[in-house]
């Protein structure tokens, strides 16, 4: 198992460097042009260096002040070429790829809000004041986060609480899921010996609102069941990257129903690669198994985000199918979305979904990889579908056939179809 790991965290990193690339000259140039304008609106920048910038030449001024700006503000100068480009870096790495900065929406962090990286000890005593405040008044409990609505109404996408800032800088929308850009800023170190090197825990809590005001919450007792965390990189100690996806395990997670989402974060978690031996003995053999129980850190506090959201009907395209074999399996539907894509079965009755497996294969009779965690769902990122052939198996069967045996699945099928897709 150990071992397992080791190799499947050395082809992460090889294949992040493999596929990180060198921003273009364009790129770099907005986030220069980005960074002047902040300095222009920099008092200090204006009193105590305009003088010497006199002296030189308007070009080497100005990225002079840059550098000064950026030595006093390291926390935005480690920003520049991350905020608006996590999508870009990384959307074709997580394990739910997909084309997200063609269409992601840009959200200003709003410099002003509880996000000045110079009053982190303010903003703290702050936000930790309102947290000691409502865990007061209700210890913090479920209801504190699904139903506060004395929190204010300015909208800001970066957020400080306990010494943690997030920043939530893009967002990508399908019809039933949300991919979220975000940025987690620690002032305190995170563990040296985490061990999932690309991930970073969460709980949350998911509120959706429609336009007549209704609300639907996507929560259990624990949190959100849409998302537990987010894929990425520690860029250094104190900073991670990643893209959440928040979608359903079903399609009840529909936004087109919706004008408006609110994410609250409550805790950010790692699993760590020390922790407690157990021991325990399998119910049908008896035989004695040891494992490694791993130790979780936590870093808990309130940081609440308000997404609008805008989805298109036309997002989806759903195939009707009905079609069935003598024995009652079959595929009702066929749904493609903007990055996955989905069978509804049909099965005998009194059968159950979790004992059969559907798999998608592209026009190149290659099989889809899996979208996420959802084993239901294949990813679509940069596969011809304009014909997928859908298999229904049996679980066992599925699980004699996949991997290097994939190519058994045609004949341990059920039940298989065809369909064309539109471009």
């Amino acid at each position: 198992m150990k071992q397992k790991q080791m190799d499947q965290e050395i082809e992460m990193r090889i294949k992040n460097c493999m596929m990180n690339q060198i921003p273009e000259s364009e790129q770099v140039n907005n986030q220069m042009n980005e960074a002047y304008q902040k300095i222009r609106q920099s008092k200090a920048a204006k009193k105590s260096r305009l003088p010497i910038a006199m002296k030189c030449t308007t070009a080497a001024a100005m990225l002079f002040l840059a550098m000064v700006y950026c030595v006093k503000n390291p926390a935005v100068a480690a920003q520049l070429p991350l905020i608006g480009n996590i999508f870009s870096g990384l959307e074709d790495q997580v394990s739910y790829p997909g084309d997200y900065s063609k269409n992601a929406i840009k959200l200003p962090a709003q410099a002003d809000a509880v996000t000045d990286t110079d009053k982190d000890t303010q903003v703290d005593t702050a936000a930790d004041t309102d947290i000691n405040t409502q865990a007061e008044a209700n210890k913090e409990t479920d209801k504190d986060v699904r139903e506060d609505e004395q929190d204010s109404d300015e909208v800001s996408y970066q957020v400080t609480s306990k010494g943690i800032t997030v920043t939530l800088s893009e967002v990508s929308y399908d019809q039933d899921a949300i991919y979220i850009a975000m940025l987690v800023e620690s002032k305190k170190a995170f563990p040296k010996n985490i061990l999932e090197k690309n991930k970073l825990g969460f709980v949350s809590w998911v509120t959706a609102y429609k336009a007549n005001g209704d609300k639907k919450e996507f929560n259990d007792q624990t949190g959100t069941y849409l998302a537990y965390d987010a894929e990425g990189e520690y860029i250094d100690s104190h900073t991670f990257k990643g893209i959440a996806q928040f979608q359903a395990s079903k399609s009840d997670f529909n936004l087109t129903k919706y004008k408006k989402c609110e994410i609250t974060f409550t805790d950010f978690w790692q699993r760590l690669d020390t922790g407690e031996l157990k021991t325990a003995n399998l119910p049908e053999t008896g035989e004695e198994v040891t494992w490694l129980e791993h130790e979780i850190v936590h870093q808990e506090g309130k940081w609440k985000f308000s997404l609008p959201v805008e989805v298109s009907e036309n997002i989806k395209q759903e195939i009707a199918v009905n079609g069935v074999n003598d024995e009652g399996y079959g595929i009702k539907k066929v749904i493609k979305t903007a990055h996955q894509l989905y069978a509804v079965p049909i099965l005998p009755e009194g059968e159950k979904e979790y004992d059969y497996m559907i798999t998608y294969w592209d026009a190149d009779n290659k099989q889809l990889d899996y979208h996420g965690s959802n084993f239901l769902r294949g990813s679509i990122y940069k596969r011809d579908i304009s014909e997928v052939t859908i298999y229904l198996l049996r679980w066992e069967d599925f699980c004699e056939s996949k991997g290097s045996n994939t190519h058994l699945q045609p004949e341990k099928a059920i039940y298989k179809t065809t369909v064309s897709f539109e471009d």
